[in-house]
């Protein structure tokens, strides 16, 4: 989802004004427990903002009786996006929605711009707008709503997408043979990972497993920093074929291990093991070649 900054403003007054009631979310610790997520809340606050105009038929008075029933439900649409942020922090944005409340009807519940809006966070929105209680408003009634989401790690975290994302692009070289391969080097080239496969091998197969490699090289950053331990040199390089199923469970084979600590084979087993990767259509296979630099 693309998050979208926004910019909130505060309006009392008639008709043809906005009615705006901010809401925000409790501190960090409230997140933690409602959430339910533990450290994935730590430090993260939502900001959900909501704006009330009226259509030119909707008397005032009516109109605040429905900007206080709507507003009533911001508890609702605000655990709506708490549930959401707490595995996709980077979504932020707004909706604009119309809520008609016709003669002996149910709420109509009517979503004009979703402005990048992830679809679970309109669906439960549009759930709890049409469950609320409107017994205390007038009818017939109309209005336009804009509910604006935020939260303190949305800009970061998108920022740290676009930077995965980037990582994610592998660049696969065909040799005359047929064969592929793709090379992709941590920040400090401390880790160099080689991923080869041969001719016929299904398309994509280089950059899948690559991009498993990509999400987890913390593990094998980790293990050549344990095999620099006592003074040794971690130089060296780790060769392993490995086969995927379609559920993407990794079945691993290591070759030829030249770094010299002991711990190399234990570290690089348990790397492995730690690594994930996404569900390949059909089983596929490859070889990856790791270097450990000096």
């Amino acid at each position: 989802m693309r998050a979208i900054a926004m910019r909130s403003r505060a309006h009392i007054a008639c008709v043809c004004t906005w009615l705006t009631a901010a809401v925000f979310a409790s501190q960090a610790g409230a997140q933690a427990s409602s959430m339910g997520q533990g450290e994935a809340a730590i430090n993260v606050r939502s900001d959900v903002k909501l704006g009330i105009k009226g259509t030119g038929g909707t008397p005032s008075e009516r109109l605040a009786k429905l900007g206080q029933a709507v507003s009533d439900q911001m508890g609702e649409i605000r655990t709506c996006y708490r549930k959401l942020t707490a595995n996709a922090p980077e979504i932020a944005g707004g909706l604009q929605i119309k809520l008609t409340l016709a003669e002996k009807a149910k709420p109509e519940v009517e979503v004009l711009n979703t402005q990048g809006g992830a679809e679970e966070l309109i669906k439960c929105v549009t759930r709890a707008l049409r469950e609320a209680p409107y017994k205390d408003v007038g009818r017939p009634a109309a209005a336009f709503l804009k509910l604006e989401f935020d939260n303190t790690r949305a800009k970061g975290q998108a920022e740290m997408n676009v930077k995965q994302a980037e990582i994610g692009r592998v660049a696969v070289q065909e040799r005359l043979d047929g064969t592929k391969q793709a090379t992709w080097s941590t920040n400090g080239d401390e880790v160099r990972f080689t991923v080869s496969a041969e001719a016929g091998t299904p398309p994509g197969t280089v950059e899948l497993i690559m991009r498993g490699f990509h999400a987890s090289y913390a593990a094998f950053l980790d293990c050549r920093r344990k095999c620099e331990k006592g003074g040794v040199s971690p130089e060296g390089d780790i060769e392993a074929d490995v086969e995927l199923d379609r559920s993407g469970k990794a079945r691993v084979t290591l070759g030829t291990i030249t770094v010299q600590h002991m711990r190399a084979p234990t570290c690089t087993t348990r790397a492995f093991s730690r690594t994930k990767f996404e569900k390949p259509p059909v089983p596929v296979k490859a070889h990856v070649s790791i270097h450990f630099a000096r």
